[in-house]
């Protein structure tokens, strides 16, 4: 029998991050009623992510798609998994209304403007009824409702954390900073701490200058660390296992040394990058948790497997529970992406999820699902940059970066001087 209290996972799709991250969002993050799974702003991205994560809610606005009767095919299918929708039009759009309402998983439509406040009383109402009429329904989930901090207030320090190897963190890690600093004009810094370095073979940089300039000369020996590809900035850590494990001892005796991984990092802030982006290594030690008491953002890249369902729920334990006396990211800015997703996967998307709610009683939304692609390593090994290259791939980096920096996520080249003006504006993009 449904628990009446669980959680009712929610996919709030819309036109603009405005709407979305300013306007949906704080309505369903305030009511802990609700745990939202899934924000979309494009029509490619709902359509991928309604099916892979299977909302027990829907609120959308009617706009995202191409035309009413497209939306209307797409919200027929949730009747699939017993799921409802709610549908925001705009008033020029009012004539609508009726075919929507017509829809049977449709449990109401509204006018902008609307009252938010209403619309989640409505949403809430609708899934008890369908709960209450005891249809099938796969286990909901019973996570707390996130709030999402996407603003962009200063630096986004963003640590990738992944429980076990081969989930594409640093893939991700590497093609995010260079999609943000190379196509999105965004003034980045990519780290890579892992040993060795996958940065140097992945972006084809130097294992030299490395770290270790920092680590010697506290002072001016940053700027000296940096290599460039193409306008984005990177620091590797040093590829010498001596010298790596003795940054380590070093940093052991004290973070707030001047010559430590977490003072490497903290010197970050300072140098007017709006992001960056820590590729952290698939470990417990210094160079993992030094960087990650610096960020203030976390994305956990995982792998649909029960094993790294595993990892992900102990590296929960540990940001939530065994760094809150250390520093503790907050819940609002951890995030999760699913990687190497393919129909072949025992585990969807939507299952993963609800397994990990279920084991730890709380899941990071989702930012993205990415599709398994042989194309990917294929890319890796020709050290060329794999966005703009795959294109699954792209879209979820760019869905990623969207969720980081809403409305920054968009293809550059549809309107580059667009961009490039307004990434300059605000981010203190290069000009």
């Amino acid at each position: 029998m449904l628990n009446q209290e669980a959680k009712v996972l929610t996919m709030l799709a819309g036109t603009s991050a405005e709407t979305v991250f300013y306007q949906m969002m704080p309505a369903f993050q305030s009511d802990t009623r609700f745990s939202v799974s899934s924000v979309v702003t494009s029509w490619s991205d709902f359509e991928k992510q309604i099916e892979q994560l299977r909302p027990n809610l829907l609120v959308v606005q009617g706009d995202i798609a191409p035309n009413p009767d497209t939306l209307i095919a797409a919200l027929a299918r949730m009747q699939v998994w017993n799921g409802v929708a709610l549908v925001v039009l705009q008033a020029a759009h009012r004539e609508f209304r009726g075919k929507f309402e017509s829809v049977s998983v449709v449990r109401g439509v509204f006018v902008l403007p609307v009252n938010w406040g209403e619309l989640v009383q409505a949403g809430y109402a609708a899934v008890s009824t369908e709960r209450a009429r005891g249809a099938a329904q796969a286990p909901l989930q019973t996570a707390m409702g996130f709030r999402a901090a996407t603003s962009v207030t200063g630096t986004r320090v963003v640590a990738f954390l992944s429980g076990s190897g081969g989930a594409g963190r640093s893939t991700l890690a590497e093609n995010i900073a260079y999609e943000l600093a190379v196509r999105l004009n965004v003034r980045t810094l990519l780290m890579s701490m892992g040993l060795p370095p996958s940065a140097a073979m992945n972006l084809g940089l130097k294992y030299t200058p490395n770290a270790g300039e920092f680590f010697a000369r506290p002072g001016d020996g940053f700027a000296s660390a940096i290599q460039t590809k193409e306008g984005l900035d990177v620091i590797v850590a040093p590829e010498n296992s001596v010298e790596y494990a003795r940054a380590a001892e070093t940093s052991a005796s004290g973070k707030a040394e001047a010559n430590s991984i977490y003072s490497l990092v903290m010197a970050s802030w300072t140098r007017s990058y709006a992001g960056v982006m820590l590729d952290l290594p698939c470990s417990e030690g210094i160079w993992t948790m030094h960087p990650l008491m610096a960020a203030n953002t976390a994305i956990i890249v995982s792998r649909p497997t029960l094993a790294d369902l595993a990892a992900t729920r102990h590296l929960l334990v540990l940001l939530m529970e065994r760094m809150r006396n250390e520093h503790r990211i907050p819940q609002e800015s951890i995030f999760m992406v699913l990687n190497q997703v393919s129909d072949r996967s025992r585990i969807t998307a939507s299952q993963f999820y609800q397994e990990l709610v279920q084991s730890y009683g709380w899941a990071p939304p989702v930012l993205a699902v990415i599709p398994y692609d042989q194309n990917i390593p294929n890319t890796q090994d020709d050290r060329v940059p794999v966005v703009g290259k795959v294109d699954g791939f792209t879209k979820g980096v760019r869905t990623i970066i969207n969720g980081l920096f809403p409305g920054m996520g968009g293809s550059a080249e549809s309107d580059p001087q667009r961009k490039k003006g307004l990434l300059g504006g605000l981010l203190g993009g290069r000009g």
